[in-house]
């Protein structure tokens, strides 16, 4: 997660309500940390992980079970860089 991301930024990026986010992730109240993985409700059920300290692209797929070129296609990532509070489908 970035600075100033907030569940509704989140929510409106992939066109959902705040409350379906909420739901989609147990929370009662609109705060988020860095790091936190957020399920975001939609058809394809996809997951989003926000890269912290320490994490690869070689971490995030084993976490994940699938592969760093899988992760790099889906997010349109052209270096193997991460960013801490980057947000990446998975």
């Amino acid at each position: 997660m970035q600075a100033g991301d907030s569940l509704y930024s989140i929510a409106k990026k992939f066109g959902i309500t705040v409350d379906m986010l909420k739901n989609a992730n147990n929370k009662v109240s609109n705060l988020l940390s860095i790091g936190e993985i957020l399920n975001i409700p939609n058809n394809n059920q996809k997951r989003v992980h926000i890269v912290k300290a320490g994490d690869t692209l070689y971490s995030i797929a084993g976490m994940y079970n699938t592969t760093v070129e899988e992760i790099k296609r889906i997010n349109s990532l052209t270096s193997n860089v991460l960013t801490i509070g980057k947000m990446l489908y998975v």
